[in-house]
């Protein structure tokens, strides 16, 4: 069962819903996770502590609708037989039966047909980072009403100059709420409340709600734009991109074992690269390790010597640096290979004492039976250097794993020693010339562990921390325990817009939404993909290279930094898991070169203008086929449309043309019909 509560954070204000789990203990289970959309779908992140003969749990959630159910250490799922409402997902390539949860949807529903003023309802979450946010001089406040409750919101805040007023715009309204935002050009606001109208009264909304005076006092911030706000992603997965023996052969479908791509090679090719318009390449795992993925990784502080060891990534950094790009290392703090030190000491101790023995989640109660069941298997398969499949028939783990798979064995993220290991390691590659983190399988890690770990890689300077979140990024506390994630959440609503399974306006109340929900540092900083390592090609989703070109289009006008998943600009396909990860084609008789230029042309023109790269984001409709983007920077205004098929858009290029917008980029643009992209900018008030 769950129960939804909103805490109370003034006598008459109350905050984001926050779910209460409770479950009969199954029998023989010695752990229990809840998996929901507010965890990618993935154990790990909200684990069930057993209290008697039931476990419980809670999180922080936004308003919304969720799907869940529990899984134990094998992912074997339990549904919550509690509640009645239960729909079927298939996921991890078997059906189950969720349970629906609505956090905090029932008053709003409620408050709609009474009618009037509902001001414990208003949302103003200082829990949230998202809530009062900005950089750079700016600062953006927001606050969530019913719908159709108030017509206007103001900001009131103390300055160096004594209080001001500065009106909030409405950016969205969806069903249940309006969703304000106030973009305040003071960084030196010492306090602040809001003033609202509803066309006949106005009221105050302050620390302890409707009708109260009292002030917030804001968060300290930082006014430094860091270098990764709107940057551009290059990744590589490096075993299939260049080998410094020359190219890699050309195959129709990718083996999983190693092809040979190596780091010498890579920085061989950084010239095409940043050729590109890329300011920083991603690389995927690049640890000794046993499998050609290198995500079972036996040393996280050492380099695989089929990719050249220490001396080719110190290489590869001297080159990325000069050239004025950086270098971001996939970290895998999740789970480790039964090669790694720490699991062969354990395997090796007397007893379960050993200073390893919680280092893994094993579910095994002692060593000793875990050697007599399990010993020949996993001491063959680390004799030979834990390469080759690690598959016992009829065994399950004796350990938690990753997603099942033997040879990726879970670290235990409540020992603070894991943590410390782990901040050791990022400073250690820090120290060697790396320039952040993406996070693998963030989402299935404990907030607790990512707020440490996100802390250590922040001690000296802000470097980005990318979360992979596979689902809604915008219900993780990010600001927190990362300063950006894989954007999956836009990719979704890009990849439905241009498939024809959601309108326009639907794409765009997705984006606005998502933008809503996080800081604006963050949400300039979020890991935008149309592809990665672990997605089909674009090209083989979309089948329409004149679609990847606008793919890319959205990516590059909506807040976030835009990535390239490498070969995808000269429309290279693939499947799912290996094919996706083909070798790189470097004949250029074989790019799509208009793709090719396209995507050049996008990232040139993304770079020239601060709004694209930095500013504050609205997302509209211009009809069900074309998509309007908006940022705004200063006095400048940069608005994009795209559309998914040829579409009649003449009423928005009036209004362009009205405001003085100058268009600086365009394809497919007929008289009053667009069958493409276009972006135009604007200066001065009347913008």
């Amino acid at each position: 069962m769950h129960l939804v509560r909103r805490p109370r954070l003034g006598r008459a204000r109350f905050g984001e819903p926050i779910v209460e789990f409770s479950y009969p203990w199954p029998q023989g289970v010695k752990h229990l996770y809840v998996v929901s959309d507010f965890t990618a779908f993935f154990p790990g992140r909200v684990e069930l502590r057993r209290v008697g003969d039931r476990g419980l749990a809670q999180v922080r959630v936004r308003e919304g609708t969720y799907r869940y159910f529990y899984v134990d250490s094998y992912y074997r799922p339990y549904e919550d037989y509690e509640v009645e409402a239960r729909e079927e997902l298939e996921l991890w390539k078997f059906k189950v039966r969720a349970s629906r949860l609505e956090a905090g949807l029932r008053e709003l529903r409620e408050a709609l047909r009474e009618g009037g003023v509902h001001g414990e309802l208003i949302l103003h979450d200082e829990g949230w980072p998202s809530y009062f946010s900005g950089y750079g001089g700016l600062r953006v406040l927001r606050l969530f009403t019913v719908r159709g409750e108030f017509d206007e919101v103001y900001v009131r805040a103390l300055t160096g100059d004594g209080w001001k007023e500065f009106g909030a715009e409405r950016v969205l309204r969806d069903e249940l709420r309006d969703y304000f935002e106030a973009r305040v050009p003071r960084p030196d606001i010492k306090a602040y409340l809001f003033r609202l109208t509803d066309g006949r009264r106005e009221y105050y909304f302050g620390f302890d709600g409707l009708g109260d005076a009292k002030p917030w006092s804001p968060p300290s911030l930082s006014d430094d734009i860091p270098w990764f706000l709107g940057t551009t992603y290059y990744q590589v997965f490096v075993d299939s991109f260049y080998s410094s023996r020359g190219p890699l052969p050309q195959l129709k479908e990718r083996p999983r074992e190693r092809l040979g791509g190596d780091l010498i090679g890579l920085a061989q090719k950084l010239d095409y690269i940043r050729g590109l318009g890329i300011e920083a390449i991603y690389l995927t795992p690049i640890y000794k390790s046993g499998s050609y993925h290198r995500y079972d990784v036996i040393d996280h502080l050492s380099v695989d010597d089929d990719l050249g060891g220490l001396e080719a990534f110190e290489q590869l950094v001297s080159r990325a640096h000069e050239l004025g790009m950086k270098v971001i290392l996939d970290l895998v703090p999740h789970h480790s290979s039964p090669c790694a030190r720490e699991f062969v000491e354990l395997l090796h101790s007397n007893d379960m004492a050993s200073s390893f023995s919680s280092w893994y989640r094993l579910l095994e109660n002692d060593l000793e039976g875990l050697r007599k069941i399990y010993g020949e298997v996993l001491k063959e398969y680390i004799a030979k250097g834990c390469r080759g499949s690690l598959r016992p028939q009829g065994l399950l783990p004796p350990y938690e794993t990753f997603a099942g798979v033997w040879s990726m064995v879970k670290l235990n993220h409540e020992n603070g020693a894991v943590l410390e290991r782990f901040c050791h390691i990022v400073r250690e590659w820090l120290r060697r010339g790396a320039d952040g983190f993406r996070i693998d399988v963030a989402h299935g890690l404990p907030d607790s562990f990512m707020r440490g770990l996100y802390a250590c890689a922040q001690e000296s300077e802000e470097r980005p921390v990318i979360m992979e979140i596979m689902g809604l990024a915008s219900s993780y506390p990010l600001g927190e325990t990362a300063n950006s994630a894989m954007n999956y959440e836009a990719y979704g609503a890009i990849l439905d817009f241009l498939t024809g399974k959601a309108s326009a306006c639907e794409a765009a109340r997705r984006l606005s939404l998502e933008y809503l929900r996080l800081p604006l540092g963050v949400a300039n900083a979020m890991y935008n993909l149309v592809g990665s390592h672990d997605t089909p090609r674009i090209a083989t989703l979309l089948k329409d290279y004149g679609l990847v070109e606008r793919a890319f289009a959205i990516e590059v006008y909506v807040f976030g930094s835009p990535s390239i998943y490498y070969g995808d600009e000269i429309g290279m396909k693939g499947d799912h898991d290996p094919d996706n990860r083909l070798p790189m084609i470097w004949d250029p008789g074989l790019w799509e070169k208009e793709l090719q230029e396209s995507v050049v042309s996008l990232l040139r023109l993304r770079a020239s203008l601060k709004p694209l790269r930095i500013g504050t984001f609205e997302a509209d409709c211009v009809n069900p086929d074309t998509l309007k983007v908006v940022r705004e920077w200063g006095d400048e205004r940069a608005v994009a449309l795209v559309s998914r098929r040829r579409a009649h858009v003449e009423g928005a290029l009036k209004e362009l043309s009205s405001a003085g917008c100058k268009p600086m980029l365009s394809k497919g643009l007929d008289g009053p019909y667009l069958d493409g992209y276009l972006v135009a900018t604007c200066r001065g008030l009347d913008a």
